[in-house]
């Protein structure tokens, strides 16, 4: 009967992410990779060999980049992210947990903060820069519990286009987090 039973655990974890973005031009394909780390929590329900998760993350990324307009800079956006995940669980016993999972993902950005030398910095709507406010992301991954730590890798895909110029522009990101169970 206890298999039965629903199970939750909330998590809370950090990682790291490596993000490119992949711009379709008329004259190639152009990639751009920026480091990235995320933070965040939220519960997942376990029920038997199948289990579902919600994870708010807050999310920043940094590029550097010469802008027309701000001259030489370092830019961080920070976005935040809700994702809807559901798997199945292959192996478990008490202190080993193996979880393979799928999901859609609404990722947000939120701000860019655009820093130069000698300056001070300047917060910007993510459209000033081109990039779309609203992304919807398939997201797939594998992770497992040792004991009451969680560790993760996911490879995430955008379904739109990252930017609100003409062209299509890719978004890619794999993740590794690093998460506590309670």
């Amino acid at each position: 009967s206890a298999a039965q039973q629903p199970k939750l655990d909330i998590k809370f974890f950090l990682g790291f992410s490596e993000t490119t973005y992949v711009a379709m031009l008329e004259t190639g394909r152009e990639r751009n990779i920026f480091p990235s780390y995320q933070i965040g929590f939220g519960p997942r329900l376990r029920w038997g060999k199948a289990f579902f998760e919600a994870l708010f993350s807050f999310n920043r990324w940094v590029y550097e980049g010469v802008n027309p307009s701000l001259g030489g800079t370092e830019t961080q956006v920070n976005s935040f992210e809700l994702p809807f995940l559901a798997g199945y669980i292959p192996y478990k016993n008490p202190y080993f947990k193996w979880f393979v999972y799928g999901g859609f993902v609404n990722h947000f950005n939120t701000k860019i903060i655009v820093r130069r030398e000698g300056q001070s910095s300047l917060r910007l709507k993510p459209t000033a820069d081109n990039l779309a406010i609203y992304q919807a992301i398939a997201r797939f991954g594998v992770n497992f519990d040792l004991a009451m730590f969680n560790f993760d890798l996911n490879y995430s895909i955008s379904l739109n286009s990252a930017t609100t110029t003409s062209y299509r522009t890719g978004y890619h990101q794999v993740q590794v987090n690093l998460a506590y169970v309670f």
